[in-house]
């Protein structure tokens, strides 16, 4: 009990002291895993989440303002039962903590100083059309495909998702980030620099802004980077055209994101003459585009991916019956595989439950189905669900697994859950 206490002691001062925004949830659930054939609970987790902004006053600029220091980080804490061996010191465990940081900046008039680490390259081209199931990867061109063989142990880009280390320094809404790193005995060094401008309006609706980044190493390893983008918006028409350029010693590569609208209509086009393919490996010249029409009741969307390689092509129908029910269809057929698919999606929303069955089936005799119910008003405060999620080949024809877990979903599981959130 003395570990929960001392948890539950820390979040109270916090809460007293810095005015913290607090919130927790809990959920169970119980069910059969038709794939591992484990069943009774299969989940069940609390979590507490504090958010906290400390801000001190730390002098008087003359003429400029005050300056102060200004930081902001969510703690949170998830909790689990106590093995049955420990039921005498406490009823719950902590099984993890984690504090994420916000910001941690000195302010002054018109300008800041960030100490949580460097801006990263600026990225203003990215695809609406690919993506990746890898919280780690990106389908856009960026510092982490180009140094993709040793992007678990750089420093600098955008290598697991962590900006680089050092500075970033804000002025009048331009931001420059600059990072260092060395070692004198073996005579490394790695310097990282960025600079990204505001959005000016050069006339009513158009904008334009700007961004360059280098990184320079020993034995003269050089990239320089360079992005820009350009926005016009009126009430009816809106186009957005984004750039980024990398010159890696003697290799230039680019890529270029459009995406326009107009009243109901909206187009997608993005082109990169290398990206990530989500597993780490590169693809060379992707060209894709996504053109959506939205004429009310019905919304149509033709989906091309990787136009130049393996032209994987979609269609998407989706049709809003009623109030309540609506309905989508979807198909396709990729032209490098040969293989072609097919599926279905309905939503049932009351103001007392909401119900949803999808399925799916390609060429390759892959069958995957998915069923819930949910209703937050049976019993007020708490969310009550039945679903059977993970049937992602029900005729085991295939290798299916979540890419995230590793765990098999082929036959999926039926989970019947109850979450209580504040």
């Amino acid at each position: 009990m003395k570990k929960i206490s001392a948890v539950l002691l820390v979040l109270v001062l916090v809460g007293s002291v810095a005015f913290a925004g607090f919130t927790g949830s809990a959920s169970v659930g119980v069910g059969y895993d038709l794939d591992s054939t484990d069943y009774g609970f299969l989940s069940q987790g609390t979590g507490v989440s504090v958010d906290v902004t400390f801000e001190e006053l730390l002098g008087e600029a003359k003429g400029d303002g005050d300056i102060y220091a200004s930081i902001k980080a969510t703690l949170d804490f998830t909790f689990s039962n106590a093995d049955d061996d420990s039921v005498a010191d406490a009823d719950m465990m902590l099984v993890g903590a984690n504090l994420d940081f916000d910001h941690a900046k000195i302010f002054g008039e018109d300008w800041y100083v960030s100490i949580l680490g460097a801006m990263a390259a600026p990225d203003f081209a990215k695809s609406a059309i690919d993506s990746t199931d890898r919280p780690d990867t990106t389908n856009d061109l960026s510092y982490t495909l180009k140094q993709s063989a040793v992007a678990a142990s750089l420093s600098f880009g955008k290598a697991a998702g962590k900006a680089p280390k050092g500075v970033e320094v804000g002025f009048k809404d331009f931001a420059v980030g600059l990072g260092f790193v060395g070692n004198a005995d073996a005579e490394t060094y790695d310097l990282h620099a960025a600079v990204v401008t505001p959005a000016f309006e050069f006339a009513d609706g158009l904008t334009g802004k700007a961004g360059a980044a280098l990184r320079l190493k020993q034995g003269n390893n050089l990239i320089i980077g360079g992005s820009v983008e350009v926005a016009y918006a009126d009430d009816d028409l809106a186009v957005k055209v984004a750039s980024d350029v990398l010159l890696d010693n003697k290799d230039f590569d680019a890529d270029v994101a459009v995406a326009a609208s107009y009243t109901d209509y909206s187009l997608d086009v993005y082109f990169a003459t290398k990206t990530n393919d989500g597993e780490n490996a590169v693809v060379d010249n992707r060209l894709s585009a996504k053109v959506t029409a939205a004429i009310d009741p019905v919304t149509i969307t033709f989906t091309g991916k990787d136009l130049i390689n393996t032209q994987d092509l979609g269609l998407e129908v989706a049709f809003q019956a009623t109030e309540e029910l609506a309905v989508s269809v979807n198909g396709g057929y990729n032209i490098g595989t040969e293989v072609w698919k097919a599926g279905a999606d309905v939503e049932y929303e009351t103001d007392a439950f909401v119900a949803t069955l999808g399925g799916s089936y390609d060429s390759n005799e892959i069958l995957g189905v998915s069923a819930s119910i949910a209703s937050e008003t049976v019993v007020p405060g708490a969310t009550l669900k039945l679903a059977y999620v993970g049937a992602d080949d029900l005729m085991k024809k295939g290798d299916a697994y979540d890419p995230l877990t590793g765990d098999n979903t082929q036959l999926g599981k039926v989970v019947a859950s109850v979450a209580i959130a504040f």
